[in-house]
Formats: structure tokens, C-alpha cells, sequence
């Protein structure tokens, strides 16, 4: 039989998964429209088209082996921290502030239209361990002010003083790793388009951590470290916590909406 080869490509620029979602869809469509011939022994010769090399599969596979890989080392940061850090109030913090980060770095991708590819999930692993040691340095400046303070020492007070004192070098820190990506923005061609994601993913995941560090951590670690925590209370903060999580759900779902 005759047989007649063609290649699809993907404009610059253009996510792959949708030019295949699109071909495939243009297929089915003009499909029953193709031509046919009756042949002397009664067949039907129909012109078909088949594609002979499928990228979506190997698209997913490549997406879901980072994003376990992903997960792992968020799995095994945590691990790491609540051994090594020795305070479970410490753990609990450092621990929620990675992938709460995480998601604040999705809904900023969702929001700039970045693609979730490789490079980009690479890029928020890369940011992992950074992401981890702003937490640190904060709380262990906060349970170091606390353990100094005296009885009559307003608590609020200390767990701000903590912070603030050690907010400028994080910042600092944090300001140095992202303004060395500056040239990385402004590449453009295939080098731009090969590594701008990695570039923009670790900045929003550092970038995310500091939010976090700075704005979320020291005033759960005032309710944490500083007050006896009853069964009423408790009930209040997971209430509490509740609502928070519900609240960054729907900033996820406006996101997206957003996007779309």
C-alpha cells in the first residue's frame, strides 16, 4: 500500500501536550471526510491517517519521574529537619513552610503562564534546600531570644525582635541568588527558552519562602512556643489552620481561573 510521511511541528513558543491534544482532535474530525475507493475484488480502500510517533507519552512519563522525584526530596528535606533540628515545634514549622512555598510557586507559574516542564520542576528542586534553611535560621533565632528572655519579657515582643534581626540577611540572601538570574532573563532564542523556566520557578520558590519565613513563621511561632496550648485552643488553631488551607485552595482554583 502507498503511504505518504509527515511531521507536525510546534511553533516556538507553543506547549507540546496542546499541539498534540490539537492534531489528534483535527484527526477525528476530518477523518470520516477522508477519501475511499472501491476496489474490483469488493474491498474498500480508505486513505487513514496513523501516527507513528506519539510524544504524549513520553511528555507524562518524563513530567510524573520528576514529580516523584519532586516529592521524594520534600519527603526526605522534612525527614531531615525534624531529626536533625531536635525541637518538634521547630520541625512542624520548617516543615509546613516547604510545601506551602511549593504551592505559592505553582499559583505564581499558573499566574506568568510558565510551563510545568523538566527544566521548570528542576528548578523548584534545585530551591529545595535553600528554601529549607530560611526557615531554620528564623526559628532558631526565635527559640534562642526566647530562651534568653526574662519572665516579665513581653513574648510578641522577642519572637519580633528574633525575627527582624536575622529578616535583612535573609533577604539579602535570598535578593543575591535572584538578581544573579537577571541574565538568564534576558536570553532569548533557543538558550532562553531552554533555561528561562529554571530561572523563573526558583525565583517564585524563593521567593515564596521568604513570604513565608518572614510573614507566616514568627507568628505561628509565638502561638507555638510561647502559650499552653489547651484542648479549646487547639481546636481554635486547626480551625484555624482549616480556614488557612481552605483559603490558599481557593487562591489555587482563582489561579488557575485566572489563567485559563
Amino acid at each position: 500500500a502507498e503511504a505518504v510521511g509527515g511531521v507536525v511541528v510546534v511553533r516556538y513558543g507553543y506547549n507540546p501536550l496542546d499541539a498534540i491534544k490539537n492534531v489528534k482532535k483535527k484527526i477525528e474530525e476530518i477523518s470520516p471526510g477522508l477519501p475511499k475507493k472501491n476496489l474490483s475484488d469488493g474491498t474498500v480502500s480508505q486513505v487513514t491517517i496513523v501516527p507513528f510517533y506519539d510524544r504524549t507519552g513520553l511528555i507524562y512519563e518524563t513530567l510524573g519521574t520528576l514529580s516523584t522525584a519532586l516529592t521524594e526530596e520534600i519527603l526526605v528535606t522534612i525527614i531531615v529537619v525534624i531529626v536533625l533540628v531536635l525541637h518538634l515545634g521547630s520541625s512542624v514549622l520548617i516543615s509546613a513552610l516547604l510545601p506551602l512555598a511549593i504551592l505559592m510557586c505553582f499559583i505564581a507559574m499558573k499566574v506568568f503562564k510558565v510551563d510545568a516542564n523538566v527544566v521548570a520542576l528542576s528548578g523548584i528542586a534545585i530551591a529545595i534546600g535553600t528554601m529549607v534553611d530560611m526557615g531554620i535560621i528564623i526559628c532558631e533565632n526565635i527559640l534562642k531570644h526566647l530562651d534568653e528572655a526574662g519572665p516579665g519579657d513581653n513574648k510578641l515582643e522577642v519572637v519580633l525582635k528574633a525575627a527582624s534581626e536575622v529578616g535583612s540577611a535573609v533577604l539579602t540572601a535570598v535578593s543575591t541568588t535572584v538578581v544573579s538570574f537577571l541574565p538568564v532573563f534576558t536570553m532569548t532564542g533557543a538558550e532562553g527558552k531552554l533555561f528561562k523556566p529554571l530561572a523563573y520557578t526558583k525565583t517564585f520558590a524563593l521567593i515564596a519562602s521568604v513570604i513565608v519565613a518572614l510573614m507566616i513563621i514568627p507568628p505561628a511561632a509565638h502561638i507555638l512556643f510561647t502559650k499552653k496550648v489547651t484542648l479549646k485552643k487547639a481546636k481554635r488553631y486547626i480551625l484555624g489552620g482549616l480556614l488557612i488551607l481552605a483559603a490558599i485552595v481557593a487562591g489555587v482554583v482563582l489561579a488557575w481561573w485566572i489563567g485559563v
